[in-house]
């Protein structure tokens, strides 16, 4: 594919399009304000949509993460992912380093960035948690996977959901890298 950003114009909808282009500008301010130690610690994500023919627009996920530099110390090879958001708008603009735990979450209102806490969830909560969300399993399921009673999983689902503040989507949970640490 050697469209480039042509792709973006063509495939995301307009008002997503104006979002891009305010993600990419509030982006690289963020990035230019990293010392070039840092640049290689943090990672970019966001909401928006993709066009699909006959159908209503998907709600993507998109994910940077910068793996090696130029000799200014700008990106010059990135990582890029690319999934369905687990969030029902566009937008969830977010930096974050797994290396020091700090993310910073875009306003769009306010128009600045904000530090935003994360929480570190222990070995069994990541556990239940991603295979609610990940995998949609039963709480029985689970409970079989994991080798503990179907009581343990309703008391780690009920803690795991209050500490996430993660969102009911049709009985499914939803896990968003905004909070969790893993």
């Amino acid at each position: 594919m050697k469209e480039g950003y042509h792709h973006y114009v063509s495939n995301v909808p307009e008002d997503d399009l104006h979002l891009l282009k305010k993600i990419n500008d509030v982006g690289f301010d963020f990035y230019g304000k990293l010392t070039a130690d840092d640049r290689l610690k943090y990672s970019i994500s966001y909401d928006f949509h993709l066009k699909q023919p006959g159908s209503k627009p998907l709600l993507v996920n998109h994910k940077l993460k910068p793996l090696l530099l130029d000799n200014h110390s700008n990106p010059w090879i990135a990582l890029c992912l690319v999934s369905m958001s687990s969030h029902p708008n566009a937008g969830n603009i977010r930096f974050k380093s797994d290396e020091d735990g700090r993310q910073f979450e875009y306003d769009l209102v306010k128009d600045i960035w904000v530090e935003t806490p994360r929480v570190k969830l222990k070995p069994r909560e990541k556990d239940i948690l991603l295979f609610f969300s990940a995998q949609g399993l039963t709480m029985d399921q689970i409970a079989d996977r994991l080798y503990v009673s179907i009581d343990t999983v309703k008391f780690h689902k009920k803690t795991d959901i209050f500490k996430v503040k993660s969102k009911e989507y049709n009985g499914s949970y939803s896990i968003s890298d905004r909070v969790v640490s893993f």
